[in-house]
């Protein structure tokens, strides 16, 4: 069974500013592979965002997973600049919401790293499907 497997808001809202102010320092090369920080501006109120996000590199394109509604922003497509320590990347990222197209790659990225990297609670059996993709309610953004 596939399951959310997110730390409680609580416990986020006290390493995600840490992790913040880590990724974008010299310090960066000791934060744990993958994560970095997302900039964007809101599709409707402008207002920028700083979020910290698990970042994967599959099939040669940049992705980020989430459950979350600030994807949302990506609908269309939107600018965004990622960064880690001294990676520094800019474009465009596009929200994708098909579960058919998001499934495999999610998978992916739990055969590259585990399913706690992308927040998921699952059996080493278990296999990402389409309707676990709905029943989880990830999202993800390509970031070209």
């Amino acid at each position: 069974m596939i399951e959310n497997g997110h730390p409680p808001t609580a416990v986020l809202k006290i390493i995600n500013p840490i992790f913040r102010a880590l990724l974008r320092s010299p310090l960066a090369r000791a934060a744990p592979p993958g994560i970095a920080v997302l900039s964007f501006r809101g599709r409707k109120s402008g207002r920028p965002y700083d979020i910290v996000v698990g970042y994967h590199e599959i099939d040669g394109e940049r992705l980020v997973f989430s459950p979350a509604r600030w994807p949302l922003n990506f609908r269309g497509g939107a600018s965004y600049e990622l960064r880690r320590g001294g990676m520094h990347a800019t474009g465009t990222g596009v929200l994708v919401s098909d579960p058919e197209e998001i499934a495999p790659k999610l998978q992916a990225a739990v055969d590259r790293r585990s399913a706690l990297d992308v927040g998921l609670k699952m059996g080493p059996e278990d296999r990402i499907t389409p309707d676990a993709v709905r029943a989880v309610g990830r999202r993800m953004i390509r970031l070209a």
